[in-house]
């Protein structure tokens, strides 16, 4: 027994310790270069060309949800000056976070469920739906916590500097991306590849699951590959104005060429491009929108200060950094914790990161598994360290198989030993 504890104490030892509280699901974005998407609106005009990025980089799989806020509130948002949290957030049904305390010493966290307020009777939960009543200054705030390792990290520097300590600060109309920052809002470009590009045909869709025809509104969980959450009419997706949302990724089937969900519905979200006059662009349409506006044809500018209750945002990052193939979360090694994605995302459409040449891009295959196996152990040429490795959480799954492989190895010595 006292083995049996040594080893549990020596797996701990060696175990990663969290280093940050939010983990975002990132898919990178290649075709670096690619041509420009030419929109024309009505009459013939042209309302702009769109989705041309020359460098490659990586984007939120999903929508940042009320979990993830929370706990960006619970760091930085005790006494709140930047007004990071709107009180609608927990006062209304669509709302998701609820604040306790007082000033000083503010609190945040999920609201509990509503019982049978979901779809057919079910109960609506609100830490797997997406933020909303955020504006323009949230989302960047969020991006350099998120920069800047979270935690204590600065709100106000990072991938954006931001001047005059206030909620809208006194930069406010010329806020630029900071070089070499590592989250950010996406660009208008940046979200519009994501959502819209077919790197196989270097050609655009209409609508940001795949698809030039209009998608339906059904509920997820009669997803037909081209829905989304969205009104048709005055019907929306789950006959609930105050209970509207869906969970990020609930459409598994309806999903853009590149892998990302909800760039379509649930929330319209903040990109980072100027609008031209102190505003910003939002794109993608939310749960009372309708079809119009989840298509590329339309962009909307408004006041970055402003908080909707159908607005939220999802982040973007840098290129991955250089590693080998197998190594499926570019942490810099190959280990357990890439098996687990492999055998999570097995048989599907996932893109899977530094994948084996030769195998097809965005298809996780048994070749995958076989890159894995080969290169166990093997470090990325460029190693670990970078901004991308360092601000993500270390996956416990590793530390999981690990234990496992130890407590069995323990387990049959202890009965060869009977």
């Amino acid at each position: 027994m006292k083995n049996f504890f040594a080893l549990i104490a020596l797996t701990a030892a060696f175990a990663p310790l969290p280093s940050a509280a939010v983990s975002i699901d990132l898919v990178p974005i290649s075709d670096p270069g690619n041509t420009g998407d030419t929109v024309i609106g009505p009459g013939g005009t042209i309302i702009g060309i769109f989705g041309r990025v020359t460098t490659s980089y990586q984007i939120g799989k999903f929508e940042v949800t009320n979990a993830q806020y929370v706990d960006f509130l619970n760091a930085k948002a005790a006494t709140d000056p930047y007004e990071l949290y709107n009180t609608l957030m927990g006062v209304l049904g669509d709302g998701g976070i609820a604040r306790s305390g007082t000033i000083g010493s503010y609190t945040y966290s999920v609201k509990p469920s509503a019982s049978g307020a979901g779809p057919n009777g079910t109960d609506y939960t609100y830490g797997d739906k997406p933020v909303n009543y955020v504006s323009w200054y949230d989302a960047i705030r969020f991006a350099n916590w998120m920069s800047n390792g979270q935690g204590s990290g600065s709100t106000e520097t990072g991938a954006y500097t931001l001047l005059g300590g206030t909620t809208v600060p006194s930069n406010a109309n010329s806020i630029t991306r900071n070089a070499n920052a590592s989250w950010f809002l996406p660009t208008e470009d940046e979200w519009y590849k994501a959502a819209y590009y077919n790197a196989a045909t270097t050609s655009y869709f209409d609508y940001p699951n795949g698809s030039d025809a209009t998608p339906n509104n059904n509920l997820p969980s009669a997803d037909t590959g081209n829905s989304a959450n969205y009104k048709i009419g005055t019907v929306t997706t789950t006959g609930d104005s105050l209970h509207p949302l869906t969970p990020t990724g609930a459409y598994q089937s309806s999903h853009s060429p590149y892998g990302t969900f909800d760039q379509g519905g649930n929330v319209a979200e903040w990109n980072e491009t100027s609008g031209g006059s102190g505003m910003r662009v939002r794109r993608g349409g939310g749960w009372n929108s309708t079809a119009t506006y989840l298509s590329n044809a339309t962009r909307e500018t408004l006041s970055p200060a402003v908080e909707y209750n159908y607005t939220g945002f999802r982040l973007a990052a840098a290129a991955l950094p250089a590693g080998v193939p197998g190594d499926y979360n570019s942490n810099g090694v190959v280990d357990a914790a890439d098996y687990v994605i492999w055998r999570d995302h097995l048989g599907t459409s996932f893109q899977l990161t530094n994948e084996v040449a030769g195998t097809t891009p965005g298809t996780v295959t048994q070749e995958d598994y076989t890159a894995w196996r080969a290169r166990f152990g093997s470090i990325s040429s460029s190693g670990a360290g970078t901004a991308i490795a360092t601000s993500a959480v270390p996956e416990p799954s590793t530390v999981v198989v690990l234990m496992a492989a130890i407590l069995a190895t323990f387990t049959a010595r202890r009965r060869v030993q009977v």
